[in-house]
């Protein structure tokens, strides 16, 4: 129990963070198998999961600084704008050093892969450079080799706009305004295109993927009162089964839908599905709860973002040098481990980085900044 209370990391979430971001390398096997041959067609649904789960992890961060402070006081705009770029700071560092380390291993494969020049592979990462920048969903992109990127850029560019609002309006962002926008968001993505898929199509002035992202971080925040709300009742050991069945049963319905179908207007209904299973996850009220709170399950969701950031670039150029003759669950093994092994080696840099970089940081310090002293 003592640890438990250490980590603030719900363990059922971190598993599925590595069941979806799986799920998303597979779905992108389509590069490399065709879209008729590849494993999870719809796989693509699953950013939907990462979003939702932002937006209430965003929202559980306002309520602890809205709770420590006397509410009452509305920061000035000064102290308002600081803590949003220290919010943004951090949501940045989270996936750093990972997403440099695994772009830059994509990079040198894809130059190596090429065969490319020095003024080849310049001209690659020139073209790919707004994706590596983050900048890349504020339409300032015209190339990249790790087109995943777009969920972290999105979600940057969101919760921007979103977490000023949050900390100056809570009550109202997340009882109002956020679920009346994520519906009528919702509902323009279904009428101009009948489901929310396709980040990179063009709305106008704006990148589809933004809607997509705004709409169901609100849910996210939305969802935070519900869950509050059912955290509040002392459900009996029939309930906690019941709770455990229905997000179990949510989260196999929205794998199977992700497996089998194509983007549709289907997506709506699994969105809410997948919602309703978040919501019971982070309430924690499942009789299968507190076995998921384990350092397994931290380790697995802290990977998940390692493998998320290193498996595009190989579905698509691996066709580049494998046989024809291979079939399509060789092709298939050969990516997925491709993917881990990258994975397991950004995870190793990024250690190595985490334990050179402060005495790197001393020196290149001393060598650039002037002693007080010396004046």
């Amino acid at each position: 129990m003592a640890e438990k209370t250490k980590s603030r990391r719900n363990g059922r979430i971190e598993i599925l963070r590595f069941v979806f971001a799986f799920i998303v390398l597979l779905h992108h096997s389509r590069y490399l198998l065709g879209d008729d041959n590849c494993y999870f067609l719809g796989g693509s649904l699953g950013v939907e999961f990462f979003f939702i789960v932002s937006g209430y992890l965003m929202m559980n961060t306002v309520d602890r600084i809205v709770s420590s402070k006397n509410y009452n006081t509305i920061p000035v705009d000064k102290n308002l704008a600081n803590e949003t770029a220290s919010f943004i700071k951090k949501k940045v560092q989270a996936i750093l050093p990972q997403f440099p380390i695994a772009w830059f291993i994509g990079l040198l494969f894809v130059i190596i892969l090429n065969h490319m020049t020095i003024v080849d592979a310049f001209e690659e990462f020139k073209q790919d450079f707004w994706e590596l920048s983050l900048l890349k969903m504020t339409g300032i992109y015209y190339g990249g080799l790790d087109g995943v990127m777009w969920y972290i850029s999105s979600m940057l560019i969101c919760m921007t706009i979103l977490y000023p609002l949050l900390r100056r309006f809570p009550h109202m962002m997340r009882k109002i305004w956020c679920p009346f926008l994520a519906l009528m968001f919702l509902g323009m993505m279904c009428i101009l295109d009948g489901h929310p898929r396709n980040p990179t199509k063009v709305y106008s002035i704006i990148y589809k993927g933004n809607i997509r992202a705004f709409a169901e971080i609100c849910i996210g925040i939305w969802s935070y009162d519900i869950v509050r709300k059912i955290k509040s009742v002392n459900w009996s050991k029939l309930a906690g089964f019941i709770f455990e069945i229905l997000q179990l049963a949510g989260y196999g319905m929205a794998i199977i839908y992700m497996y089998s179908d194509k983007p549709g207007k289907d997506d709506y209904f699994f969105l809410m599905v997948l919602s309703i299973s978040i919501i019971l996850s982070f309430a924690q009220v499942g009789i299968l709860s507190d076995a998921f709170n384990n350092r397994f399950s931290m380790i697995l969701g802290r990977f998940s973002a390692a493998m998320y950031f290193s498996h595009l670039y190989y579905a698509q150029n691996l066709n580049l040098i494998l046989e024809d003759s291979l079939s399509k669950q060789e092709k298939t093994l050969i990516y997925i481990a491709c993917s881990f092994v990258t994975a397991l080696v950004v995870e190793a840099l990024a250690f190595l980085y985490k334990k050179v970089s402060p005495n790197f940081k001393r020196g290149l310090k001393a060598i650039l900044v002037k002693n007080e002293k010396d004046n």
